[in-house]
């Protein structure tokens, strides 16, 4: 069972804040979702713990490289229990779901090396959109076809002088 972590108002933060910042010590979580009205949640937490997420993915990673670099079965045995953390998975093709693996480890290692993890993320979505591709039939047909012919060539986009 997954706990929940606290929630308030961004404006109980800033008019109670060590009420606010209780509810959040007193979490298994050790964290707070924090509403604002006109834009995205924030999450509060303790730099320890925003720094031991770091240390499992960066730990969790490494351990995932030394395996896929020491075994090439490790490979096949990783990609067998992908679906267990990703059930989407089972409807890519089975190589899919090794390149997703090779890309999910790759970029864990760049987003822990560059600081953040959630460099993940869009990483998840695109292969998590790709599984909704292959699950639909009719969607996955019309995206595959044959155009038929070659629509011309395709000018490069223009630079911004920003």
């Amino acid at each position: 069972m997954t706990t929940m972590p606290a929630e308030a108002n961004l404006s109980e933060l800033l008019q109670k804040p060590k009420d606010t910042i209780a509810r959040m010590q007193g979490t298994a979580h050790r964290g707070i979702r924090l509403h604002r009205r006109d834009d995205e949640d924030l999450y509060l937490t303790t730099a320890a713990r925003a720094e031991e997420a770091v240390q499992v993915v960066d730990s969790t990673t490494r351990i995932f490289v030394a395996m896929m670099k020491s075994d090439p079965q490790a490979v096949k045995m990783l990609t067998h229990v992908f679906p267990e953390a990703f059930p989407w998975v089972r409807y890519l093709p089975d190589v899919a779901v090794r390149e997703f693996l090779v890309e999910f480890v790759e970029t864990a290692r760049a987003a822990v090396d560059l600081d953040n993890v959630g460099l993940l993320a869009p990483v998840i979505a695109a292969w998590k959109s790709t599984a909704l591709i292959h699950a639909d039939e009719k969607l996955h047909g019309e995206l595959t076809k044959p155009v038929g012919e070659d629509l011309g060539s395709v000018e490069p986009p223009e630079v911004s002088s920003e």
